[in-house]
């Protein structure tokens, strides 16, 4: 059982919270109902150097308690166009410091949380990294630089010691960049030699099977369709029909309700 942390940073879905960014640069898009918002995103405040450093600090500390409670691994998101994915990406990042400008300088956030994680929980417990290219808000965004991009990318997280990346895209299976060209995870194992695990919409068991055979990943990740399927593996093994990931499967979603906070003074 492996913890996933992640910090939304300016995808707050909820008008009641500050939200923090690399840049105060308003998310395209609108908030999403599924997540309980609705409307247009606030525009974030930009962070501080000692803000950035207190959230890697935060990282390092959550996946020290969830080490010490007993999970068996933690996997850092930095994908989907949460915080730290914010940073590694151009329109989001306006940053002039050590943490902007060059995809080197954009991914080194995510390279020292990795560091200060393992720093904390030793170099023999599993720590994850989850990466992409697309987002919540906007699925269909690409690395500028295509492969030279994820070059750079995956060479730098290796270097921070992680025991896998978890790539996800819209598509697992289609070419990251040129049409004929390598998935998104492939391109993970090649530049980084880690383990791969592949995520987005391989709940066909055609479609993960294929890119396994491949070679792109080691394990294959499936999120909507398990959900919706419980009991996919048995589906699967039997030929059953699998159903169709529909938000509605969801509901109804538990949301915070905000109360006032009346205290007696006397």
């Amino acid at each position: 059982m492996v913890a996933q942390l992640m910090h939304v940073g300016a995808l707050v879905q909820h008008g009641a919270f500050t939200s923090i960014a690399p840049s105060a640069v308003k998310p395209v898009g609108t908030m999403l109902e599924e997540h309980g918002g609705s409307g247009a995103f606030a525009v974030p405040k930009a962070m501080t150097p000692e803000e950035i450093r207190g959230v890697i600090d935060s990282f390092a500390q959550a996946a020290l308690r969830a080490k010490q409670v007993g999970f068996d691994g933690v996997e850092v998101h930095a994908a989907n166009g949460y915080l730290l994915d914010q940073f590694i990406t151009d329109y989001t990042n306006q940053r002039t410091d050590a943490y902007g400008g060059s995809v080197e300088r954009r991914i080194r956030v995510v390279v020292e949380t990795l560091e200060a994680i393992r720093s904390l929980v030793g170099p023999d417990y599993l720590v994850g990294v989850r990466i992409s290219q697309g987002k919540v808000n906007d699925f269909h965004h690409k690395w500028a630089n295509g492969e030279e991009d994820a070059r750079i990318i995956f060479e730098q997280l290796k270097t921070a010691s992680p025991s896998y990346i978890h790539t996800t895209e819209y598509k697992a299976f289609a070419p990251a960049f040129a049409e004929g060209g390598s998935t998104l995870a492939e391109l993970a194992k090649r530049f980084s030699g880690l383990p791969v695990i592949a995520n987005g919409k391989l709940g066909e068991p055609e479609q993960a099977e294929d890119l396994l055979e491949k070679g792109d990943a080691e394990l294959i990740a499936i999120g909507t369709s398990a959900l919706v399927n419980p009991d996919w593996v048995n589906k699967v093994r039997e030929g059953n029909k699998l159903n169709s990931f529909d938000h509605r499967y969801l509901h109804p979603i538990a949301t915070i309700k905000e109360e006032e906070l009346v205290v007696d003074t006397l």
